[in-house]
């Protein structure tokens, strides 16, 4: 018990990494809240006359596309998943008190999707076209101290195709109210660098901006204190500094931690820094960062390194959708992510391609995920991505970041980084990722530009996406080299040979590969006539598609070459597959109706594919087997079929209906896979893996009945009432016996009460147009998912899920 409240009272204290402030001196306001909003464009929201009473109120996180409806008429086309685009505004109403006027006031936003214009009283606080950086304005000058500020902001997501992937449009992430003393430290002032780690002692070099915005100079104290997660002090210095009026200094400390607990996958242990600022013996400004002690180290030969060992990155790529809820991601989204992914082995991820939330990377760092933190998709050139319209494929130039990346990149880049390079999880930084400019002379200078942004604000090392680029042929890698790291994407053995041979000492990384996992929809195993209707029903021309896909055939052949390949290279890093978690929008290899990817061994809804459990028996250690299809495969009655099989042990049996088929040898050293050839008639299949001659797991799959009942899920029961939480419901149909039904496709109807809302639902289907906003939703293959939300109210929770014809299934949550 007591080490539970220690962990409270750390995690109280540490709120977030980069920008946590606590309440001695400043605050750092939830301003989240009663947003009024309209979809259009309309004249004149920027006075604060303007009449803005029959708008809607929203709340923050809000991503308005997510709220529509899917059409071929809208213009994202298949690349933004069909969902309405446009311009949009944001209304807020606040006070200040008149006992605040000596005050400094600032508005963050973690992320506005996009071209936004923020107004303060009818004042311009400034403009950011990247939907996807952070950003902050000083407000104070224009401040109505004891009387009502009306906050405005413009949004403009309508020039589309905008992106070769669903962005949302609207303030899709936290916005923070900052009030601080004249005396301070800026938005991500503080930078904290583990130095000399040892197994014994390491040192915290930290670097602290401070501005003085008084008209006179100022004499102060700083306290720098190390704090350890059970709350105990185990390092602190006090100085004594002084400040010019109107001035700003970067003042440097370093502090030694003896004995560190440092952070790793396994166990990343975080301790907080606390900074305080002193005047006249008064604490005026107070901030908290959280941070990791440990080790990384970057090789041309063994690969990384954390705290002196080798880790082979088992990476993953993600968008950074959320599925159901669209672009508003809440931590919990985030965490049940990271949960999943970490079941699979899943040790770290590539942010595809821009940078996320600040909530991400907290979770991130609390869960040990090794982060390669990415900031472009583009540089000045737009790229045209292949899309199919109205059955015809067409190349789309997308209007997008890169009309803006000349002027605004630098500024960006700077943002990004000062942003983010406290957190531990971060090992390195991504400046782009298939560059088309990196083909042409002009790509070397932009890309060494970049690489000295990266370097003159952080320690650690750059990378960049490249696929196609790297032709041993052609002795000019000048563009290619202006990375520290060599980032390889869709890389193979004999492409890897000859660039070791060009280039035998540099240090190289798969940035992105395909998974192993097919394209084909969750428990989707087509035969026949069957996989004849499902491909007839896309309606367009379907024969690239048709051999995009079945090349790649039910197993993922080329994601599992490509895990060979780093797992027999000493000097290759690693890899992140593409993708972790299917996302909406660029649904290729389909068209309409498709309106999200499939390439994931997850689906949009969270459900595992086939392809999950094979990263699960190379990535994990606990006993595992998988055998698939499932056996509800009418109309092959008689007929052979291939089962194949996934485990960590050193030998799998399969059994159908009590009778062996077989026992087969799995090299765990090795990349491999089990295949029998099974007559299919309607019964039970049964694998049992072995290691060392015991039984160590089994897998049981069964014929099922017809759909009965409801099965419901939850891996948590309970929520906080800060309007913000959210707990996921997995729903999974099965037959009378206790069998899931993995063809059931019933509608299912959720009816909620108390003290939560339904915020989205889903079913993993990329397929299907029914709107994620509902209270119903059509199973697909067996499964479908409800997400609940809090408010803020406490209470109970009851929710029912109905279908005609089944057994209704009830679960009592509660909100506190």
């Amino acid at each position: 018990m007591r080490n539970t409240i220690n962990i409270l009272l750390f995690l109280m204290l540490v709120v977030c990494t980069a920008c946590s402030k606590s309440t001695e001196g400043n605050k750092n306001e939830n301003f989240d809240f009663d947003w009024k909003f309209y979809a259009g464009e309309i004249a004149n929201t920027e006075n604060p006359a303007f009449n803005d009473s029959d708008w809607r109120t929203v709340n923050l996180p809000h991503d308005w596309s997510i709220e529509g409806s899917f059409s071929k008429a809208n213009p994202s086309f298949s690349r933004g998943g069909w969902l309405p685009t446009g311009k949009v505004v944001y209304r807020k109403s606040f006070t200040v008190p008149k006992d605040q006027k000596n005050k400094r006031m600032v508005i963050y936003f973690d992320g506005a999707y996009r071209n936004s214009e923020v107004y303060l009283n009818g004042h311009l606080l400034g403009k950011r076209p990247f939907g996807y950086i952070s950003f902050h304005y000083d407000m104070t000058q224009y401040i109505n101290f004891g009387k009502e500020n009306v906050i405005t902001v413009k949004l403009d997501n309508s020039n589309q195709p905008g992106s070769r992937w669903y962005t949302g449009t609207g303030i899709y992430r936290h916005v923070k109210l900052i009030t601080t003393d004249k005396l301070y430290i800026p938005v991500w002032g503080n930078y904290i660098v583990p130095k000399n780690v040892l197994k014994n002692e390491a040192t915290l070099q930290i670097e602290t901006t401070i501005n003085n915005d008084f008209k006179k100079s100022k004499e102060f104290e700083i306290v720098t204190s190390i704090i350890d997660k059970k709350g105990i002090v185990v390092a602190s210095k006090k100085e004594n500094q002084s400040l010019a009026a109107n001035d700003s200094k970067i003042y440097k400390t370093a502090l030694k931690v003896d004995n560190p607990k440092l952070w790793n996958t396994d166990n990343p242990y975080l301790y907080a820094v606390k900074t305080e600022l002193l005047l006249n013996n008064e604490i005026v400004y107070t901030e908290t960062n959280s941070t990791g002690i440990r080790k990384l180290e970057y090789s041309t030969t063994e690969g990384f390194k954390l705290n002196g060992k080798v880790v082979k990155l088992k990476g993953v790529c993600l968008h950074h959708d959320g599925g159901p809820l669209g672009a508003a991601v809440y931590r919990r989204t985030i965490e049940r992510q990271l949960e999943k992914l970490r079941e699979m082995g899943c040790n770290a991820v590539r942010t595809a391609h821009n940078p996320f939330s600040e909530e991400f990377m907290d979770v991130c760092d609390e869960m040990g995920f090794l982060v390669m933190n990415e900031a472009f998709d583009e540089w000045e050139k737009p790229k045209e991505p292949a899309t199919i319209q109205n059955g015809e494929k067409k190349k789309l130039l997308v209007h997008n970041y890169a009309h803006q990346f000349k002027k605004w990149a630098d500024k960006d880049l700077t943002d990004f980084i000062l942003r983010d390079r406290n957190h531990p999880s971060v090992i390195m930084w991504s400046i782009g990722n298939e560059i088309d400019q990196m083909r042409a002379p002009e790509g070397a200078p932009i890309g060494k530009r970049l690489v000295a942004i990266v370097h003159k604000l952080d320690y650690r090392p750059a990378t960049n996406g490249v696929h196609g680029y790297w032709d041993p042929k052609r002795p000019n890698q000048e563009a290619a080299a202006t990375s520290d790291i060599y980032g390889f994407n869709y890389i193979k053995q004999a492409r890897l040979d000859q660039e070791r041979e060009l280039l035998p000492n540099v240090m190289a990384v798969i940035t992105e590969h395909e998974s192993a996992q097919s394209f084909y929809p969750r428990s989707t195993y087509l035969y026949n006539s069957a996989k004849t209707a499902w491909w007839d029903k896309l309606g367009y021309e379907k024969e690239d598609a048709f051999n995009w896909v079945e090349k790649r055939d039910i197993r993922g052949e080329n994601g599992m070459e490509a895990w060979r390949l780093v797992k027999e290279t000493p000097f290759l890093m690693g890899l992140f597959i593409w993708t972790g978690w299917d996302y909406l929008g660029e649904v290729i290899p389909f068209g309409w109706p498709a309106r999200s990817s499939s390439f994931a061994p997850i689906d949009l809804a969270g459900f595992p594919k086939d392809g999950f459990y094979f990263y699960q028996s190379q990535w994990t250690d606990k006993p595992m087997v998988h055998i698939f299809p499932h056996w509800n495969l009418e109309g092959m009655e008689g007929k052979n079929v291939k089962v194949y099989g996934y485990t960590n042990g050193d030998e799998v049996e399969l059994f159908q209906d009590g009778k062996s088929l077989g026992k087969q040898k799995n090299d765990v050293n090795k990349v491999e896979y089990q295949t029998w050839n099974v007559v299919y008639n309607p019964g039970e299949l049964k694998a049992i893996s072995y290691k060392n001659g015991k039984i160590i797991a089994e897998k049981i799959v069964r014929t099922a009945g017809k759909p009965s009942k409801i099965k419901i899920e939850t891996r948590r029961t309970e929520m906080k009432a800060n309007g913000q939480d959210l707990i996921y419901v997995e729903c999974a149909i099965f037959d009378k016996e206790g069998n899931e039904v993995p063809t059931a496709n019933n509608l299912l109807e959720f009816d909620i009460e108390g003290a939560a809302t339904i915020a989205g639902v889903g079913n993993g289907d990329n397929m299907g147009l029914e709107p994620f906003k509902a209270n119903k939703r059509t199973a697909f293959n067996g499964k479908c998912l409800v997400i609940l939300q809090s408010t803020k109210e406490s209470g109970s929770i009851k929710l029912t899920v109905n279908s005609k014809g089944l057994e209704s299934s009830i679960i009592n949550l509660k909100s506190n």
